[in-house]
Formats: C-alpha cells, sequence, structure tokens
C-alpha cells in the first residue's frame, strides 16, 4: 500500500502542447477536428491540488505527403492527416513537500492513432512515456496508468508502469466504435501518476482528436465501417505517365490552369464535393455532354467533362466547366479508379476532395499542355 503520512505532493504543470490547423481546412470541413488541451484536474482531497499550466503558443505542422505512412511528429508538435495522428508533448513535473518544490522532471508524451478506414471496430492508438532529467530519488519511483477519454468509443485498457527514467513505456489500444451509425467523436490520452509518499498527479498527454466513424453500404461493407479524420479533404490523385488515364489527367491538368477557378486544386479554397445523387450527376452530365454536344469526332473517343459529374461542382450547377473527348477507356477507367480510392478514404456524401495531377513533366509549358488535349466541343470554349 503506498505511504500517504508524508503531506508532498506532485505538481504537473504542461507548457507545451500544440495546435494544430485541420489540413487543407475547406468547405464543410470542422475547424475544431482537434485542439490541445489544458491540465486535468485530479480529485480533491486534503492537502492535494494538482496544478497543469496553460499550452504555450503552438506549432503548426503538416504532414510532409500522402500516403500509406502514418504520420509522425516532433517534440512540440501536433499534426493529422485523414486516417492518423500524432501529438508530442512535454510536460515539466515538480513534486513538492509542504507546498514546496522538493524535486523536478520531465515527462516526454507521444501520442499516436491509426484509424481503420475499413473497419469501425478496431483501429489502434499508442501512447510512449518517457520520464527525464530526475532531480530527486521519487523521480525514479513514479508509476503511470494511461486511459483515454471519449465520446461514444471504447477503449482497451493497459496495464500500469513505471517510468524508469530514461527508458520509452509504451501503452497500446484498441478503440472500437460501437454501432452503425454515423458518428462524430471526441478522443484524448489521459494519464493518472503516481509515486510513494505523494498525491496523485493527472495530465492530458495528447490533443483531441475527432474522427468520424460510419458504416455507409456503398463505401465499403456495413458490417465493419470505418473511420476517418473528415475535416482532412479526401485526394484523388492522376498520374499523367499513367497510359491509362493520362488522357484525363492532360484534361484536369488544363481545367484546373485555365478556368475561372482552380477546382479541385490541393490548398485551395476551391475543393470538390463528391455527390452519389443520381438526378444531379445526370443533369451534371447532360448539361456538359448532352445532346447539344456536337458528337466525338473520331470513334473511340468519349466526352469528358470537368469538374466531374459525380461532384457539386459538376456543369449543372456550375457554368465555370471544360468538355473534351478523350480516349474512352481512360474516361472509363479514371472513373473506376476515383471511385475506388474516395471510397477507400470514405469521402462521403458532400465531403471535400482534391484532385491532384502528378507526374508533370518540369518542362512542359501551355502552349504544349494546350497540344496535349482532345477536341474540344463543349464547356468554357465551346
Amino acid at each position: 500500500m503506498r505511504n500517504r503520512s508524508s503531506r508532498g505532493r506532485v505538481l504537473l504543470a504542461a507548457t507545451a502542447a500544440a495546435l494544430l490547423v485541420p489540413v487543407g481546412f475547406v468547405g464543410q470541413a470542422h475547424a475544431d477536428s482537434h485542439q490541445p488541451v489544458t491540465g486535468k484536474q485530479s480529485s480533491t482531497r486534503s492537502g492535494t491540488r494538482i496544478v497543469l499550466g496553460e499550452p504555450e503558443k503552438p506549432k503548426t505542422v503538416k504532414p510532409e505527403a500522402a500516403g500509406a505512412e502514418a504520420v509522425d511528429c516532433a517534440e512540440g508538435t501536433t499534426v493529422h492527416d485523414r486516417t492518423s495522428s500524432c501529438s508530442n508533448y512535454r510536460i515539466p513535473v515538480q513534486f513538492l513537500v509542504d507546498g514546496e518544490p522538493a524535486g523536478s522532471a520531465v515527462l516526454h508524451s507521444k501520442a499516436t492513432a491509426q484509424l481503420d478506414t475499413r473497419d469501425r471496430y478496431q483501429w489502434k492508438q499508442r501512447v510512449e512515456l518517457k520520464l527525464t532529467d530526475p532531480t530527486t530519488p521519487s523521480a525514479a519511483e513514479v508509476s503511470a496508468t494511461v486511459k483515454y477519454q471519449t465520446g461514444r468509443a471504447t477503449a482497451s485498457t493497459a496495464p500500469t508502469r513505471i517510468l524508469i527514467p530514461y527508458v520509452t513505456q509504451t501503452f497500446d489500444f484498441t478503440l472500437s466504435s460501437p454501432g452503425r451509425d454515423l458518428v462524430n467523436d471526441n478522443i484524448v490520452p489521459y494519464g493518472d501518476f503516481s509515486a510513494p509518499g505523494f498525491d496523485d498527479g493527472s495530465a492530458y498527454l495528447g490533443d483531441i482528436f475527432r474522427p468520424r466513424c460510419d458504416s455507409t453500404p456503398r463505401i465499403t461493407p456495413a458490417v465493419t465501417g470505418g473511420c476517418v479524420y473528415p475535416d482532412v479533404p479526401g485526394l484523388w490523385q492522376i498520374d499523367v505517365t499513367d497510359w491509362r488515364v493520362d488522357s484525363v489527367g492532360w484534361h484536369v491538368l488544363w481545367a484546373q490552369k485555365n478556368l475561372a477557378h482552380p477546382w479541385g486544386v490541393k490548398g485551395t479554397r476551391y475543393p470538390l464535393h463528391r455527390t452519389f445523387d443520381q438526378s444531379l450527376i445526370a443533369d451534371n452530365r447532360r448539361t456538359a455532354c448532352g445532346p447539344d454536344v456536337p458528337r466525338p469526332p473520331r470513334p473511340g473517343l468519349a466526352c469528358d467533362e470537368y469538374p466531374f459529374a459525380q461532384s457539386y461542382e459538376g456543369a449543372g450547377r456550375n457554368p465555370d466547366y471544360s468538355c473534351e473527348f478523350l480516349n474512352g477507356r481512360d474516361n472509363s477507367r479514371e472513373g473506376s479508379y476515383r471511385k475506388a480510392s474516395l471510397n477507400g478514404q470514405r469521402v462521403l456524401e458532400n465531403d471535400p476532395f482534391y484532385v491532384e495531377v502528378i507526374n508533370i513533366p518540369a518542362t512542359l509549358t501551355p502552349q504544349k499542355l494546350d497540344q496535349l488535349r482532345g477536341p474540344v466541343g463543349c464547356g468554357v470554349e465551346s
């Protein structure tokens, strides 16, 4: 049993946390998808008080690039993309006896999460703790119990561990979003810390992140569902060196550079917003490529419009669009690949997404781009 005869107490002060400006926040995404948190107060007991300081001015970090790898973060920063998150805190710890400092240490806390876009019932989160710079023997006896505060999700438990100075202790968790409803959650890790002769202290160990979990049948099997951070727009990339879709890529690139607005260009205020509304999709196609549009000048060509018909920015609602005739197989393949990619990112109805054309030659000129276009029979140039 822990000795409580001493009148000592542990004071933790969190002085380094970061606020992440949501990456590519646009449209209807939520700016408060995640935020730093201040001190977590302990239960009030006679002679015991836990005080945690306000976060310092945060550092904004964006993911280096989109990809399958989970994001990482340096100390004093937080970052997240559509499927992973990371926050890395440095938390000073003071040991007080009768209200006076009796020693100190530094707690390093790194909290990460890797959501599963195809399974809402089990995704992984981790907290890594390391205690350094101890100035009192009591620091070598600190133990930590890590838990998660959530809105709807449930989290597994991890055993209490002693924070041996300069040794990283890892706490692994499996989280689950119950049910099949679309749920926006609030998830943050916290820890309770104890040492013999001292009253417990507690602290949040990372930022609040807000995943969205759903079981939309048209995205993945409803029996599994999946989760994402919805404030980060989806991203569809078209490779102009891929012979299967290159003609669509050149058309999209031309449209993004020449229309009145840079529709879908990554990082702009003009993302596309996905729609599954068949009447809207049909109207977009009818406006861009309907009976009033001349037929393709030769066999094997198909009418291709941008912004895509499967978006709220399509031609039926937006006169600022481009249309040209290009390889019909390219057109069909690009649509299938795009659907699979956006489904994999759980881009739902009215969710924003960007369109990025990649592997563009450094020597490409506007004149050369014009030459790469197919015949034009509709859109802003018709």
